[in-house]
């Protein structure tokens, strides 16, 4: 059951599904009572003996057995093949049932899926699940950006998708004061092993996010979500030690990787 049932919803879907089967065998059970009991009624009233409803005799009914077997010669064919006797009998009655259902199900079923196009086919139900699945891990995206912070902002820099989008953000708002390629102009040089306000993926987001007013960086947190602070810190750290032209002189301290100077610091101390 754990395999096919995932959800508190669909338990719930199941148990009812179990209960409407079991009203179901009640009511047949009550009404075939009551048809017993009214023809039983009938038939008192009217001198006559009515056989009662018995699931035996439907069934010898619907599965053909009327004929025994010591009055076979009756449905017996006159031919002989080899000494094989041939018995006229039919299919039975529920087999017929089942088979003329079969046809009406299939017209019903091209009418659907192939005439009228009502029901999509796997293929378009597949896609339909795709696209259903991609707007829910877009919205759960969407809703996870914004709990990121200077605490649970993760380290991407192989994702080349995250670091492609800081890079892109890198151009618009930081090139002016930190190069084209990190360089360092009016702000620092971002591609050394030196940071003035430490360099672990913490420490970056924690001081893009917040700035250092004192020294003319801006607080980005009111112009840039908390997913795209994080692609900015992360392009940031790929381009540590790429030596680019014109770099500025090493400023502050020299990180190792395994620190976060910062992240346990107040704010204000930046």
């Amino acid at each position: 059951m754990g395999t096919f049932i995932k959800s508190g919803d669909e338990l719930i879907q199941f148990l009812i599904l179990i209960i409407l089967i079991l009203t179901a065998i009640v009511l047949l059970f009550i009404v075939l009572n009551m048809y017993n009991v009214i023809y039983r009624i009938i038939g008192e009233k009217e001198g006559k003996t009515i056989e009662r409803f018995s699931f035996k005799k439907w069934w010898e009914r619907e599965s053909g057995t009327d004929v025994p077997v010591e009055k076979e010669e009756t449905i017996l064919l006159h031919h002989n093949y080899d000494g094989i006797q041939e018995l006229d009998n039919h299919l039975p009655p529920w087999w017929v049932k089942m088979f003329y259902a079969t046809i009406a199900f299939s017209v019903i079923y091209l009418g659907l899926y192939h005439v009228w196009n009502i029901t999509p086919l796997q293929d378009e139900e597949y896609q339909i699940a795709m696209d259903e699945a991609k707007k829910e891990v877009e919205l759960y995206q969407s809703k996870m950006a914004n709990t990121i912070d200077e605490k649970t902002v993760k380290l991407l820099v192989d994702d080349s998708k995250t670091v492609s989008s800081g890079k892109d953000i890198y151009i618009a708002k930081c090139v002016a004061c930190h190069g084209q390629a990190g360089e360092g102009g009016v702000g620092p040089n971002l591609t050394d092993e030196y940071w003035l306000h430490g360099g672990s993926i913490n420490d970056i987001f924690k001081t893009i996010k917040y700035g250092v007013p004192e020294k003319g960086m801006i607080a980005w947190q009111a112009t840039m979500k908390p997913n795209e602070i994080q692609s900015v810190s992360n392009y940031i750290l790929s381009i540590k030690g790429t030596n680019p032209a014109n770099a500025k002189a090493p400023q502050g301290e020299k990180f190792t990787e395994g620190t976060d100077s910062t992240a346990a610091k107040p704010v204000e101390n930046l």
